[in-house]
């Protein structure tokens, strides 16, 4: 990729996998991924890949940033859904709980971090279980303000994350809902997302306008 490159391990003694990213200290993002390693080390938490070695040094006369993680292998929810189409309420119901258990737990860590862009390619589904991947977006909560605007993924980004307002867990609860939209309706959600009759969705589409009110205040406090 741009930023540098993965490679597939293999741990002979414990025959298991892992992912190896390389990151050389020249490149544009290396700030970014060094900043979305220590987010990670610090997580436990089925949902958030496991990272068993962070090393920063200098090799060969350059510098690298190297994170040992989890491998994962799954498909995300956008290609699951590009190719199979919209999933049935049952399964966005299943899938959007693990999902907010992910974003509070990350919400209410003991140093909270906000996401800011929950999207349905920074998803794996891993044998039915959820796993969020690239935390490039992500911020301590008490640090938001101080690192400018944060836009997020078009369609799934709240309107405060355009306007320049400020940024708190219901940035991400906004998100939670433009996902149970994408996930039952196979199609990304428009500024003011369309909702039909049918009986089936009236339950999950109360949940999904409580999550994406336009005003903050409209919608649900936290992931919980």
């Amino acid at each position: 990729g741009r930023s540098g490159k993965v490679f597939l391990a293999y741990h002979t003694i414990l025959s298991d996998y892992r992912a190896i990213k390389v990151v050389p200290g020249t490149m544009t993002d290396y700030e970014t991924f060094r900043k979305e390693a220590l987010f990670l080390k610090h997580l436990r938490h089925p949902g958030i890949p496991l990272v068993y070695d962070v090393v920063e040094g200098s090799f060969i006369s350059e510098n690298y940033f190297i994170l040992v993680e989890e491998y994962l292998e799954g498909e995300s929810i956008f290609e699951s859904v590009k190719k199979r189409g919209k999933y049935s309420v049952k399964t966005t119901v299943e899938l959007g709980i693990q999902i907010c258990r992910i974003i509070q737990f990350m919400n209410t860590a003991e140093n909270p971090i906000l996401y800011l862009d929950l999207q349905p390619k920074n998803l794996l589904v891993c044998d039915k279980m959820v796993k969020l991947i690239d935390f490039d977006h992500a911020q301590y909560a008490s640090e938001v303000e101080d690192f400018g605007e944060r836009y997020g993924t078009v369609g799934f980004a709240a309107p405060e994350q355009f306007k320049g307002e400020p940024l708190d867990c219901r940035t991400d609860v906004y998100a939670i809902g433009a996902l149970l939209y994408f996930m039952c309706r196979g199609r990304i959600p428009g500024r003011i997302p369309e909702f039909g009759e049918d009986a089936k969705f009236r339950e999950l589409d109360r949940i999904i306008r409580g999550c994406m009110a336009e005003q903050k205040d409209d919608r649900y406090a936290t992931a919980q």
